[in-house]
């Protein structure tokens, strides 16, 4: 009978829960073989032999205190990718890249260095610090181990990483410049109203003018935001923790959930960038190989809402009874017509990746364009509101001058 040493093991379930364990067997690939047949996605099996995971993860948890910079991430991969296809030695490589990275990442890269030393597999050392390398890199890796082919697979990673940034920065941009005029906006009002208005109502006040109501209103909200914070601050306070305890439950995230989806302006930028997520990352892992059982259990880590878990799970099952996914892609509101239709014709031609990746550069062009969309209609409307709030200010604010200056003449 063959000698069983105890495993370490991590995976995700069907819903995306982490789980953590040990189990006696005789070999990592038998580990992994029986989480499969559970329905689990393996992020790493090893010996415990100086303690499990999840204790030498705390071990370095503390000093990761500081914001990921994903940047910085994709870089190291790329970098690494490019060292491995030049001949030079995976620790060697690691050991590199640690001297010239800076701390949190540093830690992390030391850590994976130090694993990959003793035996452990680059893709099991990466998977105890998911906060840097998310599972779609893990499973990447593992494929690439699979097949032998590391330093292309990094470079896909790499590349994969890259578009993700670029994804994040075109729907940052497509509301940066309203939100920063709308803030900008917010600011000059209430200084004028504060600030400016009130040395005027002194001046007003020793011409015993009759103010314009307009004036009066303004004059009211100066010395409402002046005087009365004692009654307007802690009502803010309580307004935005009630929104934000709204949004932890299940229907403020519907109501949430809603308005991302069906407001047509969110629609336009959200819809393509959800799509240009999820078509990507499946095609490159369905391409190197990961089984498409397990793409579909990462990809459904892409996203929090509610519509593409029902959606990866209708896939999920639509794969495992044999109608593969182009069934349930045409079922799909999340889908556009011709990206179902391209999923159908990849199937039937066996270029499915392929097919994949086309269509996330399709759905990339119609974000850039909805970009530019939102933008258009944005910014103006932007410019609108904040000229029509100054506008009024600076009216209440001539009215009573122009009026002294009649009563003179």
């Amino acid at each position: 009978m063959e000698e069983q040493t105890t495993w370490s093991w991590e995976a995700r379930d069907a819903s995306g829960t982490l789980h953590r364990g040990t189990v006696a067997a005789a070999c990592a690939a038998d580990v992994a073989a029986r989480l499969r047949s559970e329905g689990r996605v393996v992020l790493g099996v090893e010996p415990a032999i100086d303690g499990s995971i999840r204790d030498r993860r705390r071990s370095t948890q503390s000093l990761l205190g500081r914001s990921v910079d994903r940047t910085a991430v994709a870089g190291f991969i790329r970098r690494l990718a490019v060292m491995l296809d030049a001949g030079v030695p995976l620790a060697e490589a690691l050991t590199i890249e640690e001297t010239q990275a800076v701390d949190p990442l540093r830690t992390s890269i030391a850590d994976v260095r130090d694993q990959v030393e003793s035996g452990t597999a680059l893709s099991s050392a990466m998977s105890e610090h998911e906060r840097f390398f998310p599972s779609v890199a893990i499973g990447l890796v593992r494929a690439a181990e699979a097949v032998g082919d590391l330093p292309g697979m990094l470079m896909q990673l790499a590349d994969w990483m890259h578009r993700e940034q670029k994804l994040r920065r075109q729907v940052r941009n497509a509301l940066a410049y309203p939100t920063m005029l709308a803030v900008v906006g917010t600011v000059i009002t209430v200084l004028l109203i504060t600030l400016v208005m009130p040395r005027f109502e002194a001046i007003y006040a020793q011409r015993e003018t009759t103010l314009p109501p307009i004036t009066e209103f303004v004059l009211g909200c100066g010395r409402f935001l002046v005087d009365g914070w004692s009654a307007w601050g802690p009502g803010l306070l309580v307004v935005g923790g009630s929104l934000l305890l709204l949004a932890r439950t299940t229907s403020g995230r519907s109501l949430i959930e809603r308005m991302r989806f069906d407001t047509p302006v969110l629609r336009s930028v959200v819809r393509p960038a959800d799509l240009v997520r999820a078509t990507r990352t499946l095609g490159v892992l369905v391409g190197a190989g990961v089984p498409l059982l397990d793409a579909i259990q990462i990809c459904r880590g892409l996203s929090p809402w509610r519509r593409w878990a029902a959606f990866w799970d209708a896939v999920e099952s639509s794969v495992r009874d044999g109608r593969g996914l182009a069934d349930r892609f045409e079922r799909a509101s999340l889908v556009p017509l011709s990206a179902r239709a391209m999923v159908a014709a990849g199937e039937r031609s066996g270029q499915l990746s392929k097919v994949l990746d086309r269509i996330a550069d399709a759905a990339d062009e119609d974000l850039e364009t909805a970009v530019k969309r939102v933008g258009v209609l944005l910014e103006p409307l932007a410019i609108l509101v904040l000229g029509s709030v100054i506008a009024v200010v600076a009216i209440a604010l001539l009215l009573p001058v122009l009026k002294m200056g009649t009563v003179v003449g």
